[in-house]
């Protein structure tokens, strides 16, 4: 709530400089003449001006992962209470530099909501009444590229005039990089045996999500659910994320969307390597059981023994030596919201 004026409106600020730098640059940075107004159906929403003057110091801190930087966001708060109607919405662009966009949002504790967007592309969040129908947003892997991925982050805030909440705006996409592939059937009757690998390629890997609920994301469609549909797996933008020729230099990165291991009815992500091992075919599917967002899942692989005759059957325990390091997806930049 405003210090000066007991209208039941709040204002908050956006900000780029460096993180160390947050506090000795509010009273310095220029204000953005640019405003994006609030859609129509807040009629109870107060003049711009009127805000800018004496605007309420609480922050919210938002970093993101993976250069470059965002476009624009676009942020909302929502009610927490009954059918969690939408509060507030506005886009904020000219996101690097000493930057400030300002906007509004009402009293009360919220739930805040912010994802990437393109600069003046608004319409697309017309039919948003409420969190409910946010969380019906669903990203597609189509839509998805690594230099911009799409990136979200939410939270709670509660009421007050100094509040301070930190935000980490990330992709939902993970990595799964093969690093090193090796076998050893030493002491197997096949030692001396030469495996050749043919392809390696994701099963179970989600190409479709919904990034936004009151318990984290989740994916809700998966490509190769069990053997390669080579066909599906082709017509995607970017079929290299999926499949690799087993002849392919080490280390290769494939990319899919998370499928965290909180929910146990989702089936976990696999690594299949193809090949055959003294002429006979063999699957080794390695499942990875937890893939976070924002995540980079380093493997090392060491073949033990004779594969899965079918890539959806699990190979014995033992066949297959694991080695999964996670990694953080980039070092986040720094970013700023006041409000």
């Amino acid at each position: 709530m405003s210090r000066r004026k007991p209208t039941g409106r709040t204002s908050f600020t956006v900000q780029n400089p460096l993180y160390r730098h947050l506090h000795a640059c509010c009273a310095s940075v220029a204000i953005i003449s640019a405003f994006l107004q609030v859609p129509a159906f807040f009629s109870s929403c107060k003049r711009y001006s009127e805000y800018t003057e004496h605007p309420t110091e609480s922050r919210i801190y938002i970093k993101w992962t993976k250069n470059p930087t965002p476009d624009a966001i676009d942020l909302f708060f929502f009610e927490t209470g009954g059918a969690q109607k939408l509060d507030s919405y506005q886009q904020l662009q000219n996101l690097q530099g000493e930057s400030r966009n300002y906007g509004l949002s009402g009293p009360g504790p919220k739930r805040v909501v912010v994802l990437s967007a393109q600069a003046g592309v608004t319409d697309s969040w017309l039919d948003i009444q409420n969190y409910g129908s946010i969380c019906k947003k669903t990203w597609r892997i189509e839509e998805e590229e690594l230099s911009e991925p799409h990136l979200v982050a939410e939270a709670l805030v509660e009421d007050g005039a100094s509040r301070l909440t930190q935000l980490n705006l990330q992709p939902m996409l993970t990595e799964v990089r093969l690093s090193s592939l090796k076998a050893d059937f030493s002491e197997r009757p096949y030692a001396g045996k030469n495996f050749t690998c043919s392809r390696i390629y994701l099963s179970y890997a989600a190409t479709e999500y919904k990034p936004i609920g009151p318990e984290g994301g989740h994916p809700v469609s998966w490509i190769n659910p069990g053997p390669l549909d080579s066909l599906a797996t082709e017509a995607l933008p970017h079929p290299e994320w999926m499949l690799k020729e087993g002849s392919s230099a080490l280390p290769m990165s494939f990319f899919c969307y998370a499928n965290p291991a909180s929910n146990a009815s989702i089936p976990r992500t696999r690594l299949v390597i193809e090949g055959n091992l003294d002429g006979v075919p063999c699957y080794y599917p390695v499942e990875i059981p937890d893939l976070a967002p924002a995540r980079v899942y380093d493997l090392r692989l060491t073949l033990r023994r004779m594969g899965s005759p079918d890539p959806d059957i699990p190979t014995e325990s033992g066949t297959v030596l694991v080695q999964i390091n996670p990694l953080p997806w980039d070092v986040p930049e720094a970013y700023t919201v006041t409000y």
